[in-house]
């Protein structure tokens, strides 16, 4: 066999990296179109907010907005494990559209670049441009969904795995030297988050294979920068109180019985709860379900009893 074709990494039946270069992506590489949600009613279109990185968000207008009502800004970063997928992957598409259907919600679903072509951070700092842009389009009318009906003063950052890891990043830490009229993120909505590090915690897996793999994956991603402990991946570690101190009023933090990634997830709101953070912080946790289970089966009860909480958590009274 040629050695530059051998294999560097591979996540079964998502990516296949060889030591030449080349990439295979498996899924998350199908794409829905930007139309009108026959479901929900719901708009969307694509753009292209910075063409030299080709950074992009999809957004989302709820049925029914016929005048220059203000509404909630649902501002949504996709998971697959920084690897994989973009906002138009149909999972994501659908899943947004439901949320902005439901909570009658301005939605922005953003499209970051991959890893390993480009390595964490680079996901951080292009969500954090989104971000930036929302904003600016909410105050300048540059993008009209956004200056008519988005309000800045009410952004909920959300994120499924990787997603949530990113929003949770941005929240606490990501380019702090924001200015002073920049708005607090009103709510962190943080799906099945993907948070890990070097030792296990609580009923955490103590399979020494398979935390191998995790820990592997999380040095592909990274180009091997950024360490299992960092607070990149393991914020509830961190010597710096600042990294578990999200700028935001309230964080939700979903979790299911069957996620790897379970205990870490209840261990943030444990953290959250007896860090000194002033903000109101609620689990809702599903039994009997894997990671991620609500993007496989969308339809299924336990899928929309989760929905609905989350609905619920945008539209609370501000």
């Amino acid at each position: 066999m040629d050695p530059d074709m051998e294999l560097e990494y591979e996540f079964p039946g998502v990516v296949r990296y060889y030591k030449n270069g080349d990439i295979e992506r498996f899924d998350g590489t199908v794409i829905a179109p930007a139309t009108i949600d026959p479901t929900t009613g719901v708009t969307s279109k694509d753009l292209v907010i910075d063409k030299s990185t080709g950074l992009s968000v999809r957004l989302y207008l709820p049925n029914g907005i016929y005048s220059d009502n203000k509404l909630p800004i649902l501002f949504f970063i996709h998971g697959g494990a920084f690897m994989i997928h973009t906002a138009g992957s149909p999972v994501y598409h659908n899943l947004v559209s439901c949320l902005v259907g439901n909570a009658k919600a301005v939605g922005v679903s953003v499209t970051y670049r991959l890893a390993p072509e480009h390595p964490v951070p680079v996901a951080y700092a292009d969500t954090w441009d989104a971000l930036k842009w929302v904003v600016s389009s909410c105050k300048s009318g540059t993008e009209p969904w956004l200056s008519k009906h988005g309000d800045p003063d009410r952004i909920i950052m959300s994120g499924d795995s990787a997603g949530a890891n990113i929003a949770h990043n941005i929240a606490v830490k990501f380019d702090r030297d924001v200015p002073e009229d920049f708005p607090k993120i009103k709510g962190l909505l943080l799906m099945n988050p993907y948070f890990w590090g070097k030792d296990p915690i609580e009923c955490e897996t103590l399979e020494p294979d398979f935390r191998t793999w995790l820990d592997n994956t999380w040095h592909f991603i990274c180009a091997r920068k950024f360490g299992l402990d960092h607070p990149f991946l393991n914020p509830m570690a961190a010597a710096e109180k600042e990294w578990m101190m999200p700028r935001c009023d309230r964080v939700m933090v979903t979790v299911a019985e069957n996620d790897m990634f379970r205990e870490r997830g209840r261990k943030y709101v444990e953290v959250l709860q007896s860090n000194g953070w002033k903000g109101e912080v609620e689990m809702y946790e599903t039994y009997g379900e894997r990671h991620v289970y609500f993007l496989a089966k969308p339809k299924c009860e336990k899928a929309i009893r989760e929905v609905e909480a989350m609905v619920t958590f945008i539209n609370r009274k501000w």
